[in-house]
């Protein structure tokens, strides 16, 4: 997949672990629209040994599905507030960019 776009698979990017054992790395812990978010769930609360079933109807599973969209929401405001760094650049006479000629870089020859 090349840089920038979106996964065209149903994978979710997360892992579900229960007490640092690993349940399932397809879980759909997140809705499609946020299925770009990689990461791991770690939860003591729910059973070592428990099938997809099991898990699919889990009051504990749907809790931790809309704190997971909760947290991921406030993380990408989060991350759309913060300003970029500023770059200054130069104009000429009629508003064009100015390019800055590149130094020699101290370890090429």
């Amino acid at each position: 997949m090349a840089t920038g776009q979106l996964p065209t698979s149903n994978k979710g990017g997360l892992k579900l672990y229960v007490r640092k054992v690993l349940i399932s790395d397809e879980f759909d812990l997140l809705p499609n629209w946020l299925m770009m978010i990689k990461g791991v769930v770690d939860s003591d609360d729910l059973p070592l040994n428990v099938n997809r079933e099991t898990l699919q109807e889990s009051k504990i599973i749907k809790v931790i599905y809309k704190k997971m969209v909760r947290k991921v929401i406030e993380m990408i405001r989060k991350f759309s507030e913060e300003e970029a760094p500023a770059k200054e650049v130069e104009l000429d006479e009629e508003g064009n960019i100015v390019e800055e000629e590149e130094a020699e870089h101290p370890y090429t020859a």
